[in-house]
């Protein structure tokens, strides 16, 4: 009797710990969905993680019981999901092996799928969808939706992702729709779902979606979808509310259009909570936009005096950078290096065409016999083509034998190399020279570095000078690989 007590007991001790275990992995489950739903990516995985060890605990430890069969479902999907692909790759076989249960099936099969897209298989996770894209069960088969548009859009056929993204109500079926739409280029479409993103589960979503909208419509495009999702949503928070504004003023920023980047900065600052360092960074960049309109050192006095306040606020660290820059330009040099090197700032850094366009003007101006001086007077051409004819009038006078001057008419020349590098000299970059000279080589070649006009700036400058173009007065491209000049220091970091 004894012993029989004892053999229950331990019967009864062992069909709870089993309980226990396969209870304990579904709630990690449960847990890892909700989530997902609520856009934790992060938090699901870890979750999904501990479904696993726990569910594998239970098919191993009790392989007959009638539990099984979900135990080693439910491990598979927690390593598949939890991004343990190629350790759920076995236990989905086993899975489909053994299990005839159609529900179970239809879970494996969602996990088979998802690990495809993974391994970059979109035909094989189309083909593993087929049973639970015809589930009873709405969850499955809405998740079933969602994984056949990531492989239909992994195959280019946008309208089919389209109508699988549409029929899915996963959280993440909304903005993998948008960013199918974008790349179909259906900007307008692509909107109406941007605009609809105001749940704080689409935070991270809507940055990157505002981002990719710009990129294949235009900034104006992406200012739009942003204007009507900020209408809609208005529990997003402020502090994200400013981020997104001063990231679309950015945009603009960067296109030169500073009449709307400025808005959006003003707008940014408004809504930004106070002492943040959002609050900071918009008024850090109406800054900026009123430095492209500087036409001399004077107009820099009350950008310094804003900039040094902003040192004093949170995120300062953007604000020191462009003081810094701000002060150099604002500095009267004692000699042509200086000036020119200062110019270049004001043009690279700073993205202050007009002042750059004068301080090139005042390097030829203070010295007009220096070797800067007809290389200035090109540069300050594509600042100021109001002044083109004026500028062109003394090349023409004063320097009609410079290499800088016959290249501005399309004369290329070996003086013109000669004056680069005796130029790189002066500014201090190092000449790269060979053991050897190279049969008909007669100068040696700077090292790559910014510094400026290169041969790009003397053909922009004559085809305006010629009438065959309108050059432009904004900001000009960060300068490309081979450039010839020392290194200007770095523009404040966008934020």
């Amino acid at each position: 009797m004894k012993r029989a007590l004892t053999l229950l007991l331990a019967v009864m001790s062992a069909g709870c710990a089993y309980y226990n275990a396969m209870w304990s992995a579904e709630r990690y489950a449960k847990d890892a969905r909700r989530a997902e739903r609520r856009g934790q990516v992060a938090e699901a995985r870890s979750q999904w993680a501990q479904a696993a060890v726990k569910a594998e605990r239970v098919a191993i430890r009790h392989p007959r019981s009638r539990w099984a069969d979900d135990a080693l479902t439910l491990q598979a999907e927690g390593l598949a999901r939890s991004g343990s692909c190629d350790e759920a790759g076995d236990v989905i076989k086993r899975v489909r092996e053994t299990v005839s249960d159609r529900v179970l099936l239809e879970r494996v099969s969602l996990v088979d799928a998802e690990c495809a897209l993974n391994a970059r298989q979109p035909v094989q996770a189309q083909a593993a969808l087929a049973p639970a894209l015809a589930s009873r069960d709405e969850s499955r088969r809405s998740r079933a939706e969602l994984l056949a548009g990531h492989a239909a859009a992994a195959l280019l056929d946008y309208d089919a992702a389209v109508t699988h993204f549409e029929r899915s109500h996963e959280t993440a079926a909304r903005p993998a729709l948008a960013r199918v739409l974008i790349t179909a280029d259906r900007p307008t479409d692509a909107t109406r779902v941007i605009e609809s993103l105001t749940g704080v589960e689409y935070a991270t979503d809507r940055p990157d979606l505002l981002t990719r909208l710009a990129g294949t419509a235009g900034p104006p495009a992406a200012s739009t979808a942003l204007d009507r999702l900020l209408a809609r949503g208005k529990r997003i928070p402020f502090q994200e509310q400013s981020r997104l504004l001063i990231a679309d003023a950015d945009r603009r920023f960067a296109t030169g259009d500073y009449e709307a980047a400025a808005e959006r900065y003003q707008r940014a600052a408004t809504v930004a909570p106070a002492a943040t360092s959002e609050a900071g960074l918009a008024a850090l960049g109406t800054q900026r936009v009123l430095l492209t309109g500087v036409t001399g050192r004077a107009e820099l006095k009350p950008i310094d005096s804003a900039l040094a306040r902003l040192t004093m606020e949170p995120g300062a660290g953007a604000a020191k950078r462009l003081l810094d820059l701000v002060r150099q330009v604002a500095l009267i040099p004692e000699a042509p290096a200086a000036g020119f090197r200062a110019a270049e700032v004001a043009r690279d850094s700073l993205s202050a065409p007009a002042l750059a366009g004068s301080l090139f003007l005042a390097v030829a101006d203070r010295d007009t016999a220096s070797i800067y001086a007809p290389k200035a007077l090109v540069a300050a051409l594509s600042m100021l083509p109001d002044r083109r004819d004026s500028i062109v009038a003394v090349l023409d006078a004063r320097y009609a034998t410079s290499p800088y001057t016959r290249a501005f008419y399309g004369e290329a020349s070996v003086a013109y190399a000669a004056a680069e590098d005796s130029l790189a000299r002066d500014l201090g970059v190092q000449i790269a020279r060979t053991t050897v000279p190279l049969a008909g080589r007669r100068v040696d070649m700077p090292l790559p570095g910014p510094r400026g006009p290169q041969l790009e700036d003397v053909e922009e400058a004559r085809g305006a000078a010629r009438g065959g173009g309108r050059m432009r007065p904004a900001s000009r491209p960060a300068p490309a690989a081979g450039r010839d000049r020392p290194p200007t220091p770095a523009g404040p970091e966008r934020p």
